[in-house]
């Protein structure tokens, strides 16, 4: 690779020299120039051929401004913002302004150098996939089944029944499948699939203002299975500021690219996953045979009811279940007061086991009764997608 040609703009004479000589050791970053005003900035942008820029959001002539102005004129240049603090406000404006990255001075070199090379590899594939794009399939007229997986309960196997229901899907179908993680704070949906996320939720919301399929299908992760995924392992600094309008562009344009969006949940309500919930073809409520859990549930379809969603959306699936256990599903469905869309039994040693070696049990262990009970989940999800089309076809006709 050859060296990321960089500019430093920043105010204070004293922190761009500490800034330039973080970068002066990397023999894979060359400073090609500093500024310390934005009327500077654009003189040495417009003269030198830069591949990344360091701008400080206080710097005379306003650096949010700079960014909105490189952002227009020089789309190949990725911005780096750096603020003083860390605000929902200057995020905001910062992925508006377009740029791929915001740092809080100071910062550490490893945490400098680690974000220009985020940020120009970033850059250079966005360059290769417009470059070598070739045509895809479209979907025309069709958008791609939702299911998003919830529950208020932790550890009742949201994430173990998302990821073995996305691959059950792609066997059963032959169609294309992708699984979102959205528990954007603890999500494990990449460690249940032993992948080593390259990029992440967080990477795809700083381009944002430029997603369409091909962009956003080149973040996602294949899996042998056939399958795509979009870990949820977002940055840290991102994460609270992702919002419902960022979760909401991303999921309809994967509902154009894909016939299936798995979608697994946090085990919470609140506002920046909102949109998984009203985009949903199928809530799936996950609970298991224990009082807690069916009393959670119990509260969730109250809460959904007074939002008035959708009773005919949302199926109970009931995991866990022992035949010789102390609560049956029929106790389950007049507690609740709702008929059970699935079951799924328990098998601790078989789930722990596919858990250990990050491969989902369908895979690992075809033949065991709980990976035919996901088939049997697929061969009713994708009938109900099917009756769907249906009926979409019949009211465009």
């Amino acid at each position: 690779m050859d060296y990321i040609r960089t500019l430093v703009a920043c105010e204070d004479q004293e922190d761009r020299s500490n800034i330039i000589d973080m970068l002066n050791s990397v023999e894979y970053i060359k400073v090609i120039g500093e500024a310390g005003t934005t009327e500077e900035a654009l003189e040495l942008i417009d003269q030198t051929n830069l591949e990344v820029a360091l701008i400080d959001s206080q710097l005379p002539g306003d650096g949010y401004k700079l960014a909105e102005r490189i952002a227009e004129d020089y789309p190949g240049l990725s911005m780096i913002i750096i603020e003083g603090e860390l605000k929902e406000e200057t995020l905001r404006k910062a992925i508006f302004a377009g740029a791929r990255d915001v740092l809080i001075y100071p910062f550490k070199p490893a945490k400098l150098i680690d974000s220009i090379y985020r940020s120009y590899q970033m850059e250079k594939k966005k360059e290769s996939l417009q470059r070598d794009r070739l045509p895809r399939t479209r979907r025309k007229g069709k958008q791609g089944q939702v299911i998003t997986v919830f529950s208020t309960k932790g550890g009742v196997g949201k994430t173990f029944i998302s990821s073995n229901l996305a691959v059950a899907l792609a066997q059963h179908t032959g169609e294309k499948v992708v699984l979102v993680d959205l528990d954007l704070d603890f999500g494990n949906a990449a460690l249940a699939l032993n992948i080593i996320p390259r990029y992440t939720l967080s990477d795809i919301v700083n381009e944002i203002r430029n997603l369409d399929q091909d962009l956003l299908e080149s973040y996602l992760i294949p899996h042998k299975s056939g399958i795509k995924v979009l870990p949820a392992n977002a940055q840290p600094q991102i994460v609270e500021f992702i919002n419902s309008e960022h979760i909401e562009i991303i999921l309809r344009v994967l509902q154009s690219a894909f016939d299936y969006v798995v979608v697994d949940m946090p085990a919470r309500f609140y506002e920046p996953v909102n949109p998984a919930f009203l985009a949903a073809d199928l809530l799936f409520l996950i609970t298991t045979p224990e009082v807690a859990t069916i009393r959670n549930i119990k509260a969730s379809l109250v809460a959904l009811n007074e939002l008035n969603y959708p009773k005919s959306k949302i199926k109970v699936i009931l995991n866990k279940m022992e035949p010789r256990g102390e609560i049956k599903p029929r106790d389950v469905e007049t507690t609740l007061n709702h008929n059970l869309y699935g079951l799924l039994p328990a098998d601790y040693k078989l789930v722990t086991s596919s858990l250990n070696k990050g491969i989902p049990v369908i895979l690992l262990y075809p033949r065991a009764k709980i990976s035919r009970s996901f088939q049997d989940l697929a061969r009713q999800v994708s009938g109900n997608h099917k009756e769907k089309q249906v009926k979409v076809a019949s009211e465009n006709t």
